[in-house]
């Protein structure tokens, strides 16, 4: 006997907006194991359980722990354009695009972040903004 849910069949397709969004809290939560590698590498691991006396990262450590920070800022507004353009059905050409544009920038950007390469940062900095940009343009 097969159950069918109304619940869970409502006809909505999961937009490239949305896998996105998923996407982007699972590279969130691998990149924010970096910083803990990096505790461990720094202090070893008596410290870290105990979480005493642990001094600041340095280094790549240092900027990785950073990186996190700056993508936990940007998501938010990324989270919330790709919530209004899924569930109000704005999903075109242009907005899939966006999200996969900011989706590739963001995932780059930590890498350019740990390793110094300062033009290259910016530039998937601004990409990432572009990719926004893109995925709002449903609202003009």
């Amino acid at each position: 006997m097969e159950i069918k849910s109304e619940l869970f069949n409502m006809g909505m397709q999961m937009s490239t907006e949305l896998w996105s969004l998923i996407y982007m809290g699972v590279f969130l939560l691998a990149l924010g194991l970096l910083p803990l590698i990096a505790k461990f590498i720094q202090n070893g691991l008596g410290k870290i359980i105990t979480r005493k006396d642990l001094p600041a990262l340095e280094g790549w450590g240092d900027r990785a722990e950073r990186s996190v920070r700056n993508l936990y800022e940007s998501l938010p507004l990324f989270t919330i354009l790709a919530l209004i353009v899924h569930f109000q059905n704005y999903s075109n050409e242009t907005t899939a695009m966006g999200a996969i544009v900011f989706c590739v920038s963001r995932t780059l950007h930590p890498a350019t972040y740990i390793f110094n390469l300062y033009p290259l940062r910016t530039l998937t900095y601004v990409t990432a903004i572009v990719g926004m940009g893109m995925m709002g343009s449903v609202f003009f």
